[in-house]
């Protein structure tokens, strides 16, 4: 019986489950594959070694976002010469987009280029021509569900950042994919790769099937659906609000934007139990949000949307970025001030990194900006992207006064 070792570096400690891992996963173990993993968040790297010993896989497949790319490649030169015999395969947004800088380290034998549910399934079952393996776009609703249990150690966390109490929140994906064009988002990359196709829905009754599912199983306390944009299509999610006040009725938060609510898709949520809706803000900039960042989003509408969520009992919170190209110190001050127009109940300020695939990457290269080689490991503290004028230090000056402002606290 074929057994593959999943390698999940989580080299920033989050308890957040990758979805990709979870889903291909359960598409294996459909098929009677035998799936195990090595879990960077409680393991130390050295064990890696041992766990391979141990359980004898036939494949051991790695998953890397750019920022953990050093990390696995370190970890997966130290034991390639003990297992040479093992194949190593790579996924991820760093082997999708920079497959022959991964395959030319000669550490890995197959890289595969996009989604990898059928690709890993076809290179088990004996597809081994070329080393980049392409991968088609998952059917969503013919897939089976995530493999919860393979992260259940992810499911406790920390109520909020003040606060020592932990409750129990499962993650579920309604749909994958996102149709807006946000240029630092490696998602909308993936639109380059598949085409205008990439936004999928799953059938409604089969989320909350699986959500009573997981609830009932694990002991939920709540649900946090991590679509890139929940609300795109505000009658699913009227429906997917009605059904799951109806079968589930556990609080639960979300993801998305906020030109795609309005009041009657607010009060849904409210109505539901949604507890926390999170968007982006990005930057209190218009030649920055719109302009650079292609948001394409009016700031009364954001102020608008924020204050109507407020207003209708919502929590909410902010996602927002520091040190893109041109920005100033002003700027940055700007998007604090739009936070405060906006009375977010939290937020979260990043610096501004930059990845291959991307929109922006492209930009950066076209116009000189220079792009350091190694990633940072914390988008909090560091950045790839040399700016102009401002400082890694003067950056996260910026980003301590946001949360002080804001979250009111130093630092996160």
């Amino acid at each position: 019986m074929t057994k593959v070792l999943f390698v999940y570096p989580n080299v920033g400690k989050t308890l957040q489950i990758p979805m990709g891992i979870a889903y291909i996963s359960s598409y294996l173990k459909r098929s009677g594959i035998h799936t195990f993993l090595w879990d960077g968040t409680f393991q130390d790297p050295n064990t890696l070694g041992f766990s391979i010993k141990l359980l004898q896989p036939d494949i051991v497949c790695f998953s890397a976002l750019s920022p953990d790319y050093d990390f696995v490649l370190k970890l997966a030169k130290s034991i390639r010469k003990k297992y040479d015999k093992i194949p190593f395969v790579i996924g991820g947004y760093h082997a999708t987009f920079c497959p022959n800088e991964v395959f030319n380290t000669g550490i890995f034998d197959r890289v595969i280029v996009g989604e990898a549910e059928y690709a890993l399934m076809n290179y088990i079952e004996g597809c081994k021509e070329g080393y980049k393996i392409y991968g088609k776009l998952a059917d969503v609703n013919e897939i089976p569900w995530p493999d919860h249990e393979m992260f259940k150690e992810h499911f406790s966390k920390k109520i909020s950042w003040s606060d020592e109490k932990y409750e129990r929140t499962g993650v579920v994906l309604t749909s994958r994919g996102c149709p807006f064009s946000c240029t630092y988002c490696s998602c909308n990359a993936l639109k380059q790769l598949y085409g205008p196709g990439i936004t999928r829905f799953r059938d409604i009754d089969d989320v909350i099937n699986e959500i009573v599912y997981i609830t009932g199983l694990y002991g939920l306390d709540n649900i946090w659906f991590t679509d890139e944009t929940l609300t795109i299509n505000k009658k699913r999610i009227i429906e997917l609000c009605k059904k799951y006040k109806d079968r589930v009725g556990i609080p639960f938060s979300i993801e998305t934007r906020p030109d795609t609510v309005n009041e009657e898709v607010l009060l849904a949520l409210k109505d539901a139990g949604c507890t926390m809706i999170r968007m982006g803000i990005e930057s209190g900039v218009d030649r920055i949000r719109n302009g650079l960042y292609g948001r394409n989003i009016d700031r009364q509408d954001i102020i608008h949307t924020f204050l109507l969520a407020k207003k209708i009992g919502l929590k909410t919170s902010s996602f927002n970025i520091a040190g893109a190209p041109t920005e100033t110190i002003d700027d940055i001050e700007e998007t604090i001030y739009l936070n405060q127009q906006c009375e977010v109940d939290t937020g979260k300020m990043t610096l501004f990194n930059v990845f291959p695939g991307t929109k922006m990457w492209d930009y950066c290269k076209d116009h000189g900006y220079k792009i350091k080689k190694k990633y940072p490991e914390n988008y909090y503290e560091d950045s790839n992207f040399v700016h102009e004028s401002l400082s890694i230090k003067q950056l996260t000056q910026m980003t301590d006064k946001f949360n002080t402002i804001i979250n009111g606290k130093q630092g996160i």
